[in-house]
């Protein structure tokens, strides 16, 4: 058995959520977390998520960034007050060539469900390091908030259900 410590000052998590007329971008920190691999598998793992540190990246005005991250932080969205983090709790693995299917349960706003997405993993000496994306349906979290499943005629103000995490995670032993 192999432990990895992800390292949060190098490992980053991307974010997109997407609308009928554009979409947004940003970034959230890593706080800590773990790696679990026997037999090249992984089997075990968690990422926690500090949801105090999202940042917009696409939005360039101070006021209306201002506007869309108090939005994002209120109970609408993530409702950060309440819920400092979020994560991702790895329970197995299948191996397929270079890349690994990888199982788990995510919560977000202490609202758990289960999750599969694809990964690229190399496994060195003493690192690891992963590269994947995680699709979410954010309405299985209670986040509902210009969505077409909960609120009629949206129009052009519908935003998608799914937001995409890209990351890249490096562990050390």
């Amino acid at each position: 058995m192999t432990t990895f410590n992800i390292q949060p000052a190098s490992s980053t998590v991307n974010w997109t959520g997407k609308k009928i007329l554009g979409l947004h971008t940003g970034t959230i920190n890593i706080k800590n977390g773990f790696l679990l691999f026997e037999n090249n598998l992984l089997n075990d793992g968690e990422i926690v998520i500090d949801m105090t540190s999202i940042i917009i990246t696409d939005i360039a005005d101070k006021s209306v960034y201002k506007e869309f991250f108090d939005h994002l932080n209120n109970d609408d969205f993530f409702a950060v007050d309440q819920f400092k983090t979020a994560s991702l709790k790895i329970t197995n693995s299948e191996k397929i060539n270079e890349q690994y299917k990888i199982f788990g349960d995510l919560t977000i706003k202490d609202i758990t469900h289960p999750v599969k997405f694809v990964a690229t993993i190399e496994i060195f000496t003493d690192f690891v390091h992963a590269l994947g994306e995680i699709k979410i349906d954010r309405t299985l979290y209670n986040i509902k908030y210009g969505s077409g499943k909960f609120i009629s005629n949206l129009g052009d103000k519908l935003i998608y259900d799914e937001f995409v995490l890209q990351f890249k995670l490096v562990g050390q032993k």
